[in-house]
């Protein structure tokens, strides 16, 4: 992983950190559970699949293509809740020493390969099994789907203003 993916990583991280701590403020919440943000993330899988439909969908004659941007927006959902993990329970060894050592979404290419082999489902439920490496896992089964970093970072940016925006407003 180079700097500029790791800066946007931090970055993600830092703006999901803000909007934990707002939300947490206004719910008066001390913390969230691993079963909270699992049952979270699995929601929102679901959305993401949701927009896959028109690749798995076979008895629906009237089903819409796959809308890329759609899918890419609830990717982006995932990722929310992947890195509110990260920030509660993870150790986040893609920080960890020099370059060399550290961990990167590329390491996860070959779990994400052969899970994919498996199916999309099974794919995408792992991020849920995984204790340690969500994130990277995430990242690399989204570059696999064809989504890089920076198209998922400025999704997530405008998500997550979103999401401080409808906080304001009381969602």
């Amino acid at each position: 992983m180079n700097e500029t993916d790791l800066r946007m990583i931090e970055t993600m991280l830092k703006k999901q950190d803000e909007l934990n701590s707002a939300i947490m403020k206004e719910f008066g919440l001390t913390t969230i559970s691993k079963e909270q943000i699992d049952m979270a993330a699995l929601d929102e899988i679901g959305e993401f699949t949701h927009e896959l439909k028109g690749d798995w969908c076979w008895w629906k004659k009237s089903q819409e293509p796959v809308d890329r941007n759609k899918a890419l927006e609830e990717l982006a959902d995932i990722f929310h809740f992947v890195l509110i993990y990260e920030l509660f329970y993870g150790k986040r060894k893609y920080l960890d020493g020099s370059e060399c050592y550290r961990e990167s979404p590329h390491d996860y290419l070959p779990m994400v390969k052969m899970d994919i082999g498996l199916g999309i489902a099974t794919a995408l439920t792992r991020i849920i099994d995984l204790a340690d490496s969500r994130l990277m896992y995430l990242l690399a089964l989204s570059e696999h789907l064809g989504f890089c970093l920076e198209e998922i970072y400025a999704a997530y940016m405008r998500k997550n203003a979103i999401n401080m925006e409808r906080l304001k407003n009381g969602y």
